[in-house]
């Protein structure tokens, strides 16, 4: 059951975000194996023209750099539309609107 909430990968390692976007992209249907979630996978929600996105998938991002992008990726959540990030942590304020794995959510 989809929550409509934003996915966040949290981890302060670069290289297991995005093991866990990749993971979460096979697990949602997006991507068969690892090496084609890997294709699909931002840098960051500002490589993204998230105007005409049918989801999103980045390995990092910061919840304090744009608050309007933030509002952003929590529409497109809202309307059902899956939406994936890395970020090392979600600032207390933010909480309400992000679904949070960890590492160890994976073995």
């Amino acid at each position: 059951m989809k929550l409509n909430k934003i996915i966040v990968c949290l981890s302060t390692s670069d290289e297991e975000r995005e093991k866990m976007v990749e993971k979460l992209l096979i697990k949602f249907g997006f991507a068969k194996i690892s090496s084609d979630a890997r294709k699909i996978i931002a840098s960051s929600p500002f490589d993204i023209d998230l105007a005409s996105a049918y989801f999103v998938a980045a390995k990092t991002f910061n919840f304090r750099t744009s608050a309007i992008t933030t509002q952003r990726l929590y529409e497109m959540a809202l309307h059902g539309i899956l939406v994936i990030v890395g970020a090392k942590k979600v600032p207390p304020e933010m909480e309400f609107m992000c679904e949070a794995y960890t590492i160890t959510n994976f073995h």
